[in-house]
């Protein structure tokens, strides 16, 4: 029973901040830097039916045109002004030309809508050339990328690119001025990726409150410390859409194809004779032709040990075996006699095809995310954006059950000074 003045006092309406829906999505966004390293200018051109002029002012420089390179990644700007179709500008890119010989080169081209070029690339002595023809879909900068491998053209037998630069000579098809900037290489496709999205589904958990810190000087008015403010986050999922490996911040993807794994399976050992010595043996098919394969036998005999594995696979000799020993010929495994008609449980290693990420922190620095998800207060739907993300943990632990992972993270400034922002949702677009 409340007090006579809880009677009096008239109740306020209150809402609950909200429930997480079990469909809410966490949206990570994996930003790349560009590789500057691969980034070249025209400021070293040679021009042929032109005269050029060389720039490096901001202004001059193309808008940003693809997602991840900014205005001021970009290289200076060459314009170049020919005296009649057919102009040539030819420049040096000093890189290693074998490291993109099936990679894509971009080069930014500013001129009018329908204009037409040829861009050949070679080696800085020689003929031979991959030939491209290009032309403008718009007005103003175009963002041209071609496939280095795949010329509409070959002269001379085609670019086999050596240890050395790489010439590009680019054609005008018109009279018509035109600039030129900022030719990025690539070393392949993924080096093309910028940016990746990955989402987190039925989260349990998504927490983290602003710590911050007040200044400790008794001599004045107490007050923030603003470069100790710290926002630490986390959150709680079960499922995952999308790449974790390429998501992950310690992983980069490498360019083999082919992996050595291990596989197991069962054999039959035989009886055999190998250089008047009477052996038990079996033969692995697809075993790796490797110098020093791993391999882990057991034979089923009712014992638990596994043998024990003697250095002589690459010597022409052959020796007794004990019981517990083998070794191996190519493909063949040789053991003691005692376990002819065995059955033998062999784990060995064998070539795949698959993708692989190396777990490095060698482009720990070169990437960064931003996040985004939907939470509910009072009924509507605040999306809470975080604009620069430093992931502090993902996902790398495996249990035999399907289970919760938690993602932690820190919110960090901007280049502008904030930290994220919070969105109301009126309507949507």
């Amino acid at each position: 029973m409340g007090s006579l003045l809880e009677k009096c006092k008239p109740n306020f309406k209150s809402c609950p901040i909200g429930k997480l829906d079990t469909n809410s999505v966490a949206y990570f966004y994996k930003l790349r830097d560009p590789n500057r390293c691969n980034i070249y200018g025209f400021k070293a051109s040679e021009a042929a039916k032109a005269s050029i002029l060389y720039s490096y002012n901001y202004a001059d420089k193309p808008d940003e045109k693809v997602c991840g390179l900014d205005k001021c990644d970009m290289t200076g700007t060459l314009f170049v002004t020919p005296s009649e179709a057919g102009a040539e500008i030819t420049t040096e890119i000093k890189a290693n030309s074998e490291d993109f010989q099936y990679g894509y080169l971009r080069v930014f081209i500013n001129g009018n809508k329908g204009d037409a070029f040829d861009l050949s690339v070679m080696n800085m002595t020689g003929t031979e050339a991959n030939k491209f023809t290009v032309a403008l879909e718009e007005s103003g900068w175009n963002a041209i990328v071609v496939e280095l491998f795949n010329p509409a053209e070959i002269v001379s037998g085609g670019w086999v690119a050596d240890n050395g630069a790489i010439k590009l000579v680019i054609n005008s098809k018109q009279a018509e001025p035109f600039r030129l900037s900022t030719a990025e290489l690539f070393e392949d496709i993924f080096g093309m990726v910028k940016d990746q999205t990955i989402g987190f589904t039925c989260v349990s958990d998504f927490s983290g409150d602003p710590a911050l810190t007040l200044t400790e000087d008794l001599c004045d008015i107490p007050q923030y410390d603003e470069t100790a403010t710290t926002i630490e986050r986390s959150l709680t999922a079960t499922n995952i859409i999308g790449e974790l490996a390429d998501f992950h911040n310690i992983t980069k993807r490498q360019k083999n194809s082919e992996h050595l794994v291990q596989t197991r399976d069962r054999f039959t050992a035989k009886e055999v004779s190998l250089n008047g010595i009477d052996y038990a043996s079996f033969t692995i098919p697809e075993l790796a032709d490797i110098k020093c394969p791993r391999l882990l036998v057991q034979p089923q005999n009712c014992e638990f040990d596994t043998l024990y594995h003697v250095d002589i696979d690459n010597d022409t000799t052959t020796i007794d075996l004990p019981e517990e020993q083998f070794f191996r010929k190519g493909n063949k495994v040789y053991m003691s006699k005692a376990y002819a008609d065995t059955e033998v449980v062999v784990a060995y290693p064998i070539w795949i095809e698959g993708t692989a990420w190396d777990i490095t922190t060698e482009d720990l620095n070169k990437q960064h995310y931003q996040m985004e998800m939907v939470t509910p207060i009072c009924g509507d739907e605040y999306v809470i954006k975080a604009d620069n993300v430093m992931l502090t943990a993902l996902p790398f632990t495996w249990t035999n059950a399907a289970g919760t992972f938690t993602v932690t993270y820190s919110m960090a400034k901007d280049s502008y000074g904030k930290y994220g922002t919070i969105i109301k949702i009126d309507q949507r677009k």
